[in-house]
């Protein structure tokens, strides 16, 4: 199958039709919305969130894990944002930057460490990520200690929405290549990686390489997102590398759907809707008050909880995450309207 083949059969499907229609969605919504905090602290956030949440996810998608993914998040945020205050290099090139280089990162510790099992991996990553911190936290004059530093941007301002459409056409395209190496032959090496190794290796599939450039393609987008991270949130610190960060892609893919294209994104929808509004509640909930008499504010311990809870239950009763409710909807509503165009025949 060559090239043209692979893109017009990923064309066609209908994972493609939900990103064109995500997409178009995502593009019209600041034109709907008129509020600079939805817009600039929510729709942004959800942009970068899903290109990280995607990079993570294909990783996975190769039978591999990583419990340190935040350590690639934050190379690519304090890498874009050093080149552009050091070297005056534009912003735009410094955020590409940031991807080469976590990816450069992620080559070398693959290198080392690609022929491990998943979850030894994963602790690999996890101990980089613990050094990383460590050695940045320590630097004070020239990564801003634990302080971090504020990073320059791309608009005046406050200017969101010009941020925020940069966000998407980034977010785009990132998806879109993803997308493109899960439907190509590349995707087929890693999905039959993912389901046996062994018998990969016995039909010829070099595990070893396809292993390594999941994980440098997954590392490169991981970059991305912190460059573009640093940009909304305006300043860039070591608390990047903190391991909630880590758990934030396996989170949102878990709740979307391991393994899907459209699951990440629709967990990165989730997540960042339930720590962005839920906070508004916290006023109501101080009702609550009485039953915890030890803790200051119950707003954030109870929404900790509704987030445990809503993963715990998503996890037992939809293992394939929340994109198979839209699956089951898309094909009810295609029977649906095969009946339909059937009773009209007649």
């Amino acid at each position: 199958m060559d090239f043209k083949a692979e893109l017009l059969k990923a064309i066609r499907s209908r994972k493609f039709i939900f990103l064109i229609v995500a997409l178009v969605l995502m593009a019209v919504l600041p034109l709907l919305v008129r509020s600079e905090y939805i817009i600039g602290s929510v729709l942004t956030l959800m942009l970068v969130y899903a290109i990280y949440a995607s990079s993570w996810n294909l990783l996975a998608y190769s039978g591999q894990g990583s419990l340190g993914h935040a350590a690639f998040l934050g190379i690519g945020a304090f890498a874009s944002a050093l080149f552009a205050t050091k070297l005056g290099l534009p912003l735009i090139v410094g955020i590409f930057v940031g991807g080469l280089i976590s990816a450069g990162i992620g080559l070398l510790i693959g290198l080392a460490c690609v022929r491990l099992k998943a979850w030894f991996l994963a602790m690999v990553t996890f101990g980089f990520t613990v050094i990383i911190l460590a050695i940045m936290s320590q630097f004070d004059s020239f990564f801003g200690g634990m302080i971090g530093f504020p990073t320059p941007t791309l608009f005046p301002q406050p200017q969101y929405f010009p941020l925020y459409y940069v966000a998407l056409a980034f977010a785009a395209a990132s998806v879109v290549v993803i997308f493109w190496a899960m439907k190509s032959k590349l995707g087929l090496a890693f999905k039959a990686i993912r389901e046996n190794e062994s018998e990969a290796k016995m039909v010829g599939i070099n595990t070893g390489l396809y292993k390594l450039l999941a994980f440098v393609i997954s590392t490169f987008f991981a970059g991305l997102a912190g460059g573009l991270y640093a940009q909304s949130n305006l300043t860039v610190q070591v608390s990047i590398f903190d391991p909630a960060f880590s758990f934030l892609p396996l989170i949102m893919s878990v709740i979307g759907g391991l393994a899907t294209i459209e699951g990440p994104i629709i967990g990165a929808v989730v997540i960042v809707s339930i720590n962005s509004f839920l906070p508004l509640t916290d006023k109501y909930l101080q009702i609550l008050h009485p039953l915890f008499p030890g803790v200051t504010q119950v707003g954030p311990q109870l929404r900790e909880i509704f987030l445990g809870m809503f993963l715990i239950l998503v996890v037992i009763f939809m293992p394939k995450g929340l994109t198979s409710l839209f699956h089951k909807a898309y094909d009810y509503l295609r029977k649906d309207i095969g009946k339909v165009k059937k009773l009209e025949g007649h």
